[in-house]
């Protein structure tokens, strides 16, 4: 029985090294509008970043990017591409969780091992000199989660008769001991979504920690015991692709990687067909998390930490 697919879309460069394209903000917005037009899912950005032969070809932080589009979409998902590499997680985690605010929910991110932008392509992370391996990303992604369980948005009550902003006895310190040593807690409020959904990268016979999906290179083996979507290379034959990927049910999505040319084939014809035949869903509304129904994972479970404020009565949490 076939499975309807949720579709991401890689655009090559992230659309802003097409010589025939409008590298401003506005090509930006354009791109974001054509995307979800289409009932794209979500658009990854900076995935290129990860791959060394490609990554002189991106340009703007993935972030910027996706907070121009947020500004210009209501509906697509925003997939930001990023490594512990320079970054610091708690830099991480703000800046994510900034953007989700910004797209009311709609980001996701992507988690890299490396990112080949990086000046001197500096091989250990610049905070701890750990080695930049799927086991340092693990650790990132663990820090990551646990900082933006640190101040639960539901704790925002915005009180005016009281004056009180926050309830700030739910603020507790992420005390974060692998790989980095973080106190915590964030200075901005959770998402709306639980936590931001994380793709990584699977790679063969090596598990992905901390990722509600892997993805994984079209040809290769499918876990079966993970949520998957399958990357695809090129615009040429993505009508067969798809329609296998579907009635394999195996796996959740696909991730298509466009050349700018290639998109208008894709969106205004492959796109539509397939959604037609059912092997792909609409976009649907909601959370991103939500529309690829993925469940907020359990852990880290942060009932255990200390308060921030345990102390002091509401301080700073007023009107």
């Amino acid at each position: 029985m076939a499975v309807s697919l949720s579709v991401g879309v890689e655009v090559t460069g992230d659309g802003l090294d097409d010589p025939g394209g409008d590298t401003t903000t506005r090509g930006i917005a354009a791109l974001a509008r054509r995307l979800e037009s289409a009932g794209v899912s979500y658009w990854v950005i900076g995935a290129q970043r990860g791959e060394a032969p490609d990554a002189a070809s991106v340009s703007l932080d993935p972030s910027v990017i996706a907070t121009v589009a947020a500004r210009h979409s209501t509906t697509l998902g925003l997939v930001v591409a990023a490594a512990g590499h320079r970054d610091h997680p708690y830099n991480l985690a703000r800046r994510l969780v900034s953007v989700d605010h910004a797209a009311q929910g709609r980001v996701g991110w992507l988690a890299l091992d490396f990112d080949h932008t990086i000046a001197l392509n500096a091989a250990t992370d610049t905070w701890t000199d750990a080695r930049l391996d799927r086991h340092h990303t693990a650790d990132v992604v663990s820090a990551v989660r646990t900082l933006w369980r640190t101040w639960p948005l539901d704790s925002v009550v915005g009180d005016r008769v009281s004056g009180v902003f926050t309830d700030v006895t739910r603020i507790r310190r992420a005390d974060v001991r692998r790989g980095y040593d973080i106190a915590g807690p964030l200075n901005v409020p959770g998402s709306v979504q639980g936590d931001l959904p994380v793709w990584r990268q699977a790679h063969a016979g090596e598990a992905a920690e901390g990722a509600d999906l892997l993805v994984v290179e079209y040809g290769e083996p499918i876990p079966r015991d993970r949520a998957t979507v399958v990357r695809l290379r090129t615009g040429d034959g993505i009508d067969a692709a798809l329609e296998r990927l579907a009635r394999s049910a195996v796996t959740a999505g696909a991730i298509l990687r466009l050349a700018p040319d290639e998109l208008p084939d894709v969106l205004d014809r492959v796109l539509p067909d397939a959604r037609g035949r059912g092997i792909v869903s609409p976009a649907g509304a909601g959370t991103l998390r939500h529309r690829l129904r993925l469940p907020v994972p359990v852990a880290p479970d942060l009932t255990g930490h200390r308060t921030v404020f345990a102390t002091v009565p509401n301080p700073g949490g007023r009107l």
